[in-house]
């Protein structure tokens, strides 16, 4: 299957790239580096690539300058910018003219440069070939031309409808009133909600036959209520992921944008050395720098590699960056210089015109710091060493035609996987597509790593019953409690996303409509910080059948911009908002609504009260969880009326040990922390869900010194300190 028209690439280009022997200059101590990029002796180099050169010390940083000379044999000598990256270990040389098409780059460091151990650095010379037809530059300029080759996966054949679906809830969504969104939203249906982990699910869904109509990037809560959709008016956006940092991000149009909590756009990430960004991964690291994936095309005789090849094959590697905080290329590993385009699984067409040997899908920074790749259409995952560019080992299933582990218990491994990723407990998961698997079935599943016997034991699985196949996509997340979210991906029955227990019980089932996919679904504690309310729970405490009891809630608008609330939605009706809507929210102001709690039946009522900012092509709700408990009212007398309060500890002063006691109206979540004078928090005595009533926690300061201490007791709408002396 063509993933473009090769006819339309071709007729911009006047040469065909053949691979003739090139005559490079003598390397000279390349191998007393840590790490260069490009490879010594390496083809197939953008036009538009930096270098980078590593030792393995820190430079002494005066006169590099001198000493650095870049050299083609087309377009001479080049000057260009010089900067110390990773604490100065790092030369980059970003050129100020870009480098001739098929030119001999020849690199030469020299000069008695020393680290700062006073360590002479040896002299360097290495040489590298550019690509002769710069088709990434081609493809970038015109990326809506050729998306599909900016969306690989796209390639998958589809017979499904172009219509789009009603934008209305599907009853299965347990909402009991409408809820108003476009016309051309897809429809969500959750089949099924037995207690699920709390938090919410992002997710991009997209119509398969109308690859370059617009879709919209959503975040729902576990009844499918959008408590955020944006309508992408351009090209399609894809991959909407939670970053660690807590920053949102998203892919369109060969870049990712960094969104916070506010739904605003505060940054942008773009690869470096003329590559586009690809759709299939991006990882902020707590560094502060970031892993990219690119798509890398060529022009390759194919009747050099393979007999009957195409003589001008368009075929697709791949390439890992790793940028610095200021957005340097300070790392550059490419599968030109690692896998043979003859590595690919023996279904892929090496006689084909357009290739995709690689089709690189999920990254992933292992606990020792190198990087794991997924490689589709290799069968494999690699673990590429990140201080030299090497391979470490590579491991794959039956049809991975390079793999290095046994298998134990999983005689046929994955095939066409996706989303590697290092679990919190050492071993790895992934999510296996199993094209190759005869019969076709997906699952996810995990291993148990040995990297020092190469083994991969399969210690966890999880199978749709009957069984679902996903041909390509898909993602499998642990969350913190052990429970798994798993997106299908590219699969024409439902469902869409699961959430499993460790025993492989479904607790969570999403469906979106025929004909529409989503790349990866994925669920996070999440809330905006737009706008938020005072308090962020409302309890309504032991209200006999039909009273009214009535609670206010301030709402208040953290932003520069005026908002309005003019969207209202809950499922049951015995809360009901009583202030008429819109509700104007001044710039960083605040305005306050009724809410009122009836119902003649005797029981615990729970609910979701969502405050919705809808703007054209855009939804902002916050989520305020409502509790009612409703009882006769003889027996609502019997009912203690419990207060808030934080008693001094006793005793007080104390030496090493004191008590301090509290009483909560409420069951809720409890923070008490103990901070020094200077507000420098010195100890969490509590953080979690407590029951209501009294309740006494001892804190001991024996390993702390003299001095006066405040204790602080936090839960949803309550706060209050107080002071202690201990005295040694």
């Amino acid at each position: 299957m063509m993933f473009f028209s090769k006819s339309s690439l071709l007729g911009i280009l006047s040469f065909i790239y053949l691979f003739t022997s090139v005559t490079f200059a003598q390397n000279i101590n390349t191998e007393k580096f840590q790490y260069l990029s490009p490879v010594p002796n390496s083809k197939l180099n953008n036009i538009e690539t930096n270098i980078i050169i590593r030792y393995g010390d820190v430079f002494v940083t005066d006169g590099i300058g001198d000493k650095l000379a870049v050299t083609g044999n087309k377009s001479g000598k080049h000057t260009g910018k010089i900067i110390l990256a990773k604490n100065n270990s790092t030369i980059l040389f970003q050129p100020d003219v870009e480098f001739a098409a098929g030119e001999v780059v020849t690199v030469v460091l020299k000069g008695n440069l020393k680290t700062i151990r006073n360590k002479q650095v040896p002299d360097l010379r290495y040489s590298f070939e550019t690509s002769k037809a710069n088709l990434n530059k081609i493809i970038r300029s015109n990326p809506a031309k050729y998306q599909y080759l900016l969306n690989p996966d796209l390639e998958v054949e589809t017979n499904q409808s172009n219509d789009f679906a009603q934008g209305v809830f599907n009853p299965k969504t347990y909402t009991v009133q409408p809820d108003s969104l476009p016309i051309d939203f897809p429809s969500i249906s959750i089949d099924l909600n037995n207690n699920p982990t709390d938090g919410k699910i992002f997710l991009a869904p997209y119509l398969a036959s109308s690859p370059l109509r617009p879709n919209y990037l959503i975040i729902t809560d576990n009844y499918g209520v959008p408590v955020f959709y944006r309508k992408m008016l351009t090209e399609r956006a894809l991959n909407f992921v939670r970053q660690s940092s807590g920053v949102l991000t998203y892919f369109n149009t060969g870049k990712y944008y960094i969104m916070d909590s506010s739904y605003s756009i505060v940054d942008s990430l773009f690869m470096g050395n003329g590559y586009m960004a690809d759709v299939h991964e991006c990882v902020l690291l707590d560094s502060g720098y970031s892993l990219l994936l690119s798509y890398d095309y060529q022009q390759v005789n194919m009747d050099t590699v393979i007999s009957g090849g195409d003589s001008t094959a368009m075929v697709a590697g791949a390439v890992i960056q790793e940028l610095d905080e200021n957005k340097n290329v300070i790392f550059q590993w490419r599968s030109w210089d690692h896998f043979k385009i003859t590595d690919a699984t023996n279904d892929i067409d090496l006689s084909a015109s357009t290739i995709d040997y690689v089709h690189a899908n999920a990254l992933e920074l292992d606990d020792d710091g190198n990087i794991l790749l997924s490689s589709r259409n290799l069968d494999e995952i690699t673990k590429i060493d990140t201080a030299t560019g090497d391979i470490i080992w590579r491991m794959g299933g039956e049809f991975c035609k390079n793999n290095q582990f046994t298998f134990v218990n999983d005689p046929i491994g994955f095939s066409h996987q996706h989303d590697i990723r290092r679990l919190a407990d050492g071993k790895m998961s992934l999510f296996d597509n199993g094209n190759l698997h005869s019969p076709q079935f997906s699952r996810a599943v995990d291993y148990d790593i040995d990297e020092s016997n190469l083994t991969a034991t399969l210690v966890w699985e999880f199978k749709n019953n009957p069984q679902t196949f996903s041909v390509a996509m898909g993602n499998s997340e642990r969350l913190k409690n052990d429970n798994r979210v798993i997106g299908w991906g590219w699969t024409f029955t439902p469902p869409a996303i699961n959430e499993i227990t460790p025993e492989g019980t479904v607790t969570f089932s999403m469906s979106i409509p025929e004909g529409w996919v989503n790349y990866r679904g994925l669920k996070y504690p999440w809330k905006t910080n737009l706008f938020v309310t005072n308090p962020d729970t409302l309890f309504f405490e032991y209200s006999a059948a039909d009273d009214s009891l009535v609670k206010s809630l301030k709402i208040i608008n953290n932003s520069t911009n005026e908002i309005q609330i003019n969207g209202i939605l809950n499922r049951d009706p015995s809360f009901y908002v009583s202030t008429p809507l819109p509700v104007t929210l001044p710039i960083s102001g605040s305005a306050t609504i009724q809410i009122v709690f009836r119902t003649s039946d005797q029981n615990e009522h729970t609910d979701d009260l969502y405050l919705q900012w809808n703007k054209k092509n855009e939804r902002i709700a916050q989520v305020v969880p409502m509790q009612g408990i409703v009882v006769t009212s003889t027996e609502r007398n019997k009912y203690p009326k419990l207060e808030y309060s934080l008693n001094q500890n006793y005793p007080n002063p104390f030496n090493p040990a004191t008590n301090i006691n509290f009483t909560i109206p409420r069951a809720g979540k409890v923070k008490l922390s103990v901070y020094d004078i200077l507000g420098r928090k010195v100890k969490t005595l509590i953080n979690k869900r407590m029951s209501q009533g009294a309740h006494k926690v001892k804190f001991n300061g024996n390993n702390l010194p003299s001095g006066v201490y405040i204790y602080t007791l936090s839960t949803n709408d309550y706060t209050d300190s107080k002071k202690m002396i201990l005295l040694k």
